[in-house]
């Protein structure tokens, strides 16, 4: 695509045009002579292992609540009153709720150079809200070589062209390590695991579907006649087709002989080469295989290792990635100074029951929580009066230059030397 803009013509490479068209040869002459897969998001997304884990790991981060902080005098509050505030919690956009922006927007980012959205933005320049822009639309991101500007080009479902500026979108950009200004496409990275993965869905797809796999066959030592081939072939479909058929012993005449093809897909490796692939697939999104459905490996214990283990990995970096988006491209230099966003991850580090209830009750007994922000984090309301902001310590904890001076009545003082 080519734009003229001030009398000069500027090519725009969009995401989708780094991959060859359908009616490219060269993109097939290089897939059949081994030069690589050709592989992108969209086909990408059809291995099931890849849609899963691109699907947990945006669910997880959509699902989190995501708020505004404000650092006073007296530590940080929620800021309420913030513009900001609603918009990344509740409603980006008068169509879209937090849950489906946050989700498109990662998906985004798990398999493209990045995500984008766009700023809207009333007259007074107070950000009203956001939008999602599919990557796919999207040109490089250009900075303006005189004053430092970060630029895009965004074409729209019509063939229109926008071109947004800073200020005007928010961008978070993906796996970097070959240049400090664009960044590299994971699927491409990944072609060959990817590639590998959905020809062994196809080869399994022929086996299953089409009958690749002839349960045997017969040998004769002489020629059949025209009739002697017509009757056996009757004979064998009429006695020994079906599956209440099955294990009958077969009547052979003629020196005939009767050889089973060896030829299941356990024995050619083929299940366990998928079940590999999986795992493989795993390994790229940092997401544990119990997640995709892969309990071949799992126990109780190590399933709640491994959730820990997505969080503490997975969650939690991505959770830095877009709160200092945010901070980059969604709040003003006045306003960095004392605002900041927070995903809060608590909830998926919570455990059962139990482990809550002792986590709390530790936390109550040694003075560094109070009832209010116990009851916050189950979701619950603060307690009447002020009552729940008392910080409390287990009256049985004192220090240890006290203890003569608590020793029960009878009891030798020497006793403690």
């Amino acid at each position: 695509m080519e734009l003229k803009i001030f009398g000069k013509v500027i090519t725009i490479k969009n995401q989708e045009q780094r991959f060859p068209k359908v009616g490219d040869d060269t993109g097939w002459q290089n897939y059949l002579v081994g030069k690589g897969y050709m592989v992108n998001s969209e086909t990408a997304l059809k291995v099931s292992a890849v849609f899963r884990c691109v699907d947990v790991i945006a669910k997880t981060m959509a699902s989190l609540p995501l708020h505004l902080f404000e650092e006073t005098q007296r530590g940080k509050e929620r800021a309420r009153n913030h513009p900001l505030y609603r918009i990344l919690y509740v409603l980006p956009n008068k169509d879209t709720t937090a849950y489906h922006f946050w989700h498109m927007y990662l998906v985004n980012l798990l398999l493209t150079t990045g995500a984008f959205a766009k700023i809207e933005r009333n007259r007074a320049g107070t950000i009203t809200g956001l939008r999602n822009i599919p990557t796919c639309r999207v040109s490089s991101v250009f900075v303006n070589r005189i004053n430092g500007e970060r630029y895009i080009y965004v074409t729209d479902e019509e063939g229109h062209v926008e071109t947004l500026r800073d200020g005007d979108f928010m961008y978070t950009p993906s796996l970097r390590f070959s240049s400090d200004k664009d960044p590299n496409d994971p699927i491409s990275m990944a072609s060959e695991v990817l590639g590998l993965t959905m020809d062994l869905n196809g080869y399994a797809k022929t086996a299953f579907e089409e009958g690749i796999n002839p349960g045997g066959f017969l040998e004769y030592p002489n020629h059949l006649s025209d009739e002697a081939y017509e009757r056996m072939k009757s004979d064998f479909t009429e006695n020994y087709a079906g599956v209440q058929k099955n294990h009958r012993w077969i009547l052979l005449e003629e020196g005939a002989k009767a050889s089973p093809f060896s030829r299941d897909l356990e024995k050619s490796q083929a299940l366990e080469s998928r079940k590999f692939a999986v795992v493989e697939v795993c390994r790229m999104f940092g997401v544990p295989p119990h997640l995709v459905y892969d309990l071949e490996r799992a126990t109780f214990s190590n399933i709640e290792q491994q959730s820990i283990e997505f969080v503490q990995n997975c969650v939690t970096p991505m959770a830095v990635q877009l709160e200092q988006t945010i901070y980059k491209d969604l709040l003003t230099q006045s306003e960095q100074k004392k605002y900041f966003a927070k995903f809060n991850v608590n909830a998926l580090m919570r455990g059962d029951t139990a482990a809550r209830t002792a986590y709390y009750n530790s936390a109550r007994q040694n003075g560094w929580m109070n009832g209010d922000e116990i009851r916050e984090l189950e979701d619950m309301n603060r307690m009447p009066d002020e009552i729940g902001s008392l910080y409390t310590v287990n009256g049985n904890m004192i220090p240890l230059s006290a203890v003569p001076q608590n020793l029960p009545k009878g009891a030798a003082k020497g006793s403690l030397k």
